[in-house]
């Protein structure tokens, strides 16, 4: 991902969609003035024979760049976008145009532009990028700045308040669905799915692995766990397989959603399953099957208690809502500095060295030097 300049003698090229293949790939086109701009109608011949280097901004062109069908949309005064098919062929001819495609360019900071091409939402795209504007320089020069030891650790706190959020700007939110046997598990992950993305059968222990399956929840990307049924006691050694790594799932959760059969009830395996789940891990209730008469023991009143049916579609939508909240409860916006960029590393270890004792003036002195040596 590129920002164009405007001190190049000519056009200059840039992939702006991530390497591989695509449905679709976009590469910018930039240069000092429209003169240069001819350089792109000796390649781009438009249908409509309106030439891209006069046409009006934000014009949608169809054509024909040597050959190959793109669309070519000019974005600026000395700027354009080409959009052909994902495959690297299409781009390479594109680029192979101009060579020197480089010269106009100022990249990404090379962290910030893996960041981003790992993304996998519009809203952490944006997060991302928001971060290359400045937001997270001023932040920590305001830290540099600081006059006072208190001040200085407020403002490295004020950032890592948001370290849970940067961390899951790539990797997605980890929600894993724990329960006992054949008390709805599948179901409820395949009507949050909204497809069958579990084999579902009235058989306990039919799930015998965990089955991942990833979506889009507010913006956000989470990956939805369902694991083998956690019972204490089984004779099938390939069950107790299953059941030995769904336990490994809940201590690499954010979220955990114990499944209750409603016809059932709270059980002891249940209160097992309580006590597996780290303290710091956040956890509900889920009542599958509430369109069966409830009935069984009540579970503990401090957690929070969903009802859901999987058949029905009762509930579901409530609970693809519920989930981000719960673990996003205050958002970012784009004015908001998140730690990426070994940000959160170099904050951690300011703090534990003023904590030590360490002079403000000398972390200060350090935190500036290593800035420097930062590119975005």
């Amino acid at each position: 991902m590129t920002i164009p300049q405007t001190s190049a003698p000519r056009v200059s090229a840039c992939r702006l969609t991530a390497p591989g293949r695509g449905a679709v790939a976009s590469v910018g086109l930039s240069c000092a003035s429209t003169k240069h701009a001819v350089a792109i109608d000796a390649a781009f011949c438009a249908a409509s024979n309106i030439r891209a280097s006069t046409a009006p901004i934000d014009r949608v062109l169809f054509g024909s760049w040597r050959g190959e069908d793109v669309v070519v949309v000019r974005t600026g005064e000395t700027e354009w976008e080409v959009h052909c098919h994902g495959g690297e062929a299409a781009v390479s001819r594109i680029l192979e145009e101009f060579p020197e495609n480089d010269s106009g360019m100022v990249a990404l900071p090379s962290t910030l532009e893996q960041l981003l091409l790992q993304t996998r939402t519009t809203k952490t795209a944006c997060l991302v990028l928001a971060q290359a504007s400045g937001i997270l320089r001023s932040a920590m020069i305001a830290a540099v700045q600081a006059r006072t030891p208190d001040a200085f650790r407020q403002q490295l706190n004020d950032l890592l308040r948001w370290e849970s959020v940067a961390n899951h700007l790539v990797d997605p939110w980890r929600v894993v669905i724990a329960g006992p046997p054949n008390v709805g598990k599948s179901s409820l992950l395949n009507a949050v799915s909204g497809y069958e993305r579990a084999i579902v059968f009235d058989q306990p222990g039919t799930t015998r692995d965990a089955v991942h399956t990833e979506l889009v929840l507010n913006g956000w990307p989470f990956c939805v766990v369902d694991t083998a049924g956690i019972q204490r006691h089984t004779d099938d050694p390939i069950e107790a397989h299953g059941i030995a790594r769904a336990q490994d799932r809940l201590t690499a959760a954010d979220l955990i959603l114990i499944a209750v059969d409603s016809s059932a009830g709270w059980t002891s395996d249940h209160d097992d399953i309580v006590l597996q789940i780290p303290d710091d891990c956040q956890r509900a209730i889920v009542y599958c099957r509430n369109d069966l008469p409830m009935s069984g023991q009540t579970p503990p009143e401090e957690l929070t208690l969903l009802s859901t049916s999987a058949d029905q579609g009762d509930g579901i939508r409530a609970l693809t809502e519920w989930i981000p909240m719960k673990l996003i409860p205050d958002e970012p916006t784009l004015k908001t500095a998140l730690p990426v960029a070994g940000t959160a590393e170099i904050c951690h270890m300011n703090l534990n060295l003023l904590s030590q004792g360490e002079s403000l003036n000398l972390l200060q002195d350090r935190m500036s030097q290593w800035l420097s040596s930062q590119t975005w």
